[in-house]
């Protein structure tokens, strides 16, 4: 609980600075088709104070081993531009027992372009993380690039569901600094094999 009250108090001097407050909403279910094969889906909603807010839903194939997994899905987004289309990869692995990685680059294809969000954690406590990530968009025309530090807490597991919090500042030299919040939810459905 110490861990949990230390993130909001970090939070507090942080928002001051941020130009674009975020929350980030995740809910990742995984569908066993056998010991290592998936359905993936996922839905992530963004709501913003200066960014347009959207909404994004993932489905796709995944493919798991012991300490990593790997995710290729069909990407829609909604926002009040319209949205996007695109196909997005997720890779997530467990490099050492506290230490972490995850990428995810994706292509976006309406409006043709090279997305990619990464971020490693190191586990300092069996519930607090923290660690670094970057989130970035390369098109033609516009670069849009943050990267910053990053603390996670995890909530814990009720009903086979598992609940994170993670909170991220990111420097932007393209455009406004962020101060985003995630709430995570994830859950995986496995039929017996």
């Amino acid at each position: 609980m110490r861990q949990l009250v230390f993130l909001f108090v970090l939070a507090l001097p942080l928002s001051v600075g941020a130009q674009d407050l975020q929350n980030r909403n995740v809910i990742h279910t995984a569908v066993d088709l056998s010991r290592t094969l998936y359905l993936a889906n996922w839905s992530v909603t963004n709501v913003k104070t200066q960014s347009p807010n959207n909404t994004n839903l993932f489905t796709g194939i995944g493919y798991r081993q012991v300490n990593w997994w790997l995710e290729s899905m069909l990407w829609k987004q909604w926002n009040s531009r319209g949205g996007l289309w695109g196909i997005d990869n997720r890779f997530r692995a467990q490099l050492t027992k506290n230490l972490s990685v995850y990428a995810e680059p994706a292509v976006i294809l309406t409006n043709p372009a090279f997305y990619e969000f990464i971020y490693a954690e190191y586990a300092v406590s069996k519930k607090l993380r923290v660690g670094g990530e970057t989130e970035n968009t390369h098109r033609l025309t516009k670069q849009s690039i943050a990267v910053g530090p990053r603390v996670g807490y995890v909530l814990g597991r009720r009903s086979k569901i598992d609940f994170q919090i993670s909170m991220a500042y990111r420097f932007s030299p393209t455009g406004k600094d962020e101060l985003r919040l995630y709430f995570n939810v994830t859950r995986r459905f496995s039929p017996r094999f």
